[in-house]
């Protein structure tokens, strides 16, 4: 396994400092300022990003889109990035994909939480200190792990579709109602 700290040195092209823990850190501060979209919050917009995994695995775009629904129904925004061959969430309030890697951190870093495959992008946001929800394939690939890493994965659950896949949105749903409330958030709409 690639060492972290080098993985997102690679990724955003900024020092990586460790914790106590052996948490990767990036200093927020020296990022670039977000473009922020004038009509969203952060304090209520999670990062939506619809990167395939490094061996392939994404989870399907209508899932993605129903996620956005429940996330309305809490009055939490979504905000799209991703690699620029991503396709675009009709239901994200906003969307980045052609973002520098810096700024697309910078990004991560305002917002709630991070929402997405196994990929280096979780590993940045949990250096960021936001709280990760990683639909996976398999718990024990998600490697690093932390304290508020969220993993959902194909094992626990019954196939809801051949098409769609193992993974329902609902499960996905959930850990981000228990990532949210991780952090203090309201979730009542």
């Amino acid at each position: 396994m690639p060492d972290t700290a080098d993985v997102l040195r690679k990724l955003v092209g900024q020092d990586v400092t460790t914790s106590e823990t052996g948490r990767p850190k990036l200093d927020l501060g020296k990022l670039p300022k977000p473009r922020w979209p004038k009509k969203l919050s952060p304090e209520r917009t999670v990062v939506l990003d619809i990167t395939p995994a490094e061996n392939g695995e994404q989870w399907p775009t209508p899932r993605f889109e129903i996620l956005i629904a429940n996330l309305d129904s809490i009055g939490i925004a979504a905000l799209q990035v991703g690699d620029p061959g991503c396709e675009r969430l009709g239901r994200a309030n906003d969307y980045f994909v052609k973002d520098a890697p810096d700024q697309r951190a910078a990004l991560i870093g305002e917002a709630l939480l991070w929402i997405g495959m196994d990929t280096s992008w979780r590993l940045a946001a949990a250096a960021l200190d936001k709280p990760q929800v990683v639909i996976a394939h398999s718990r024990s690939a998600v490697q690093p792990c932390f304290e508020d890493t969220f993993i959902v994965d194909a094992g626990k659950h019954a196939p809801e579709s051949k098409v769609l896949g193992p993974i329902s949105v609902t499960s996905v749903a959930e850990a981000v109602i228990k990532a949210l409330k991780s952090i203090g958030v309201n979730t009542k709409s």
